[in-house]
């Protein structure tokens, strides 16, 4: 894979795969080599979501449950803040008129890039803008058990 103008032959583990993505060639000029930020893991989990939907694996909600849940626990390796986000980016996910909506702006989410922290989660359901980042503090999403 070609790393800005090096030429690397393997990603071997975590880091180095971070590492080639934060300097792929097809991230734009002003963000390359930059670490992820809030807009791009919001960003990648509206197009993961979409990804899931068309293949069939939120065909099963019990299994969409738990994948919406395992995404925002682990998301936050990325993006500290983006958690919150998850269940937001689910639900964009399954409007066909979002997907267009990117598709006619030249695959550019504009109600995400360069969006602040406080005014994306503003725009969240009050009961989705807190995370605890740990399934061992008090019982809340994505960690609350289900009766």
């Amino acid at each position: 894979m070609r790393i800005g103008q090096e030429l690397v032959y393997v990603s071997y583990d975590r880091s180095s795969a971070h590492y080639a993505a934060w300097h792929s060639p097809k991230r734009n000029a002003d963000v390359w080599g930059n670490h992820f930020k809030l807009d791009d893991a919001r960003t990648w989990m509206r197009l993961h979501f979409w990804a899931a939907r068309e293949t069939g694996m939120f065909e099963h909600e019990a299994f969409m449950d738990y994948y919406v849940r395992f995404i925002a626990h682990f998301i936050s390796i990325y993006s500290s803040k983006s958690p919150p986000f998850t269940r937001e980016s689910a639900r964009w996910s399954a409007d066909p008129q979002n997907v267009q909506h990117y598709l006619d702006a030249g695959k550019h989410m504009a109600d995400v890039v360069g969006i602040p922290l406080e005014q994306a989660l503003a725009q969240l359901p009050s009961t989705e803008r807190a995370y605890t980042g740990s399934r061992h503090s008090s019982p809340e999403w994505p960690y609350e058990l289900h009766s």
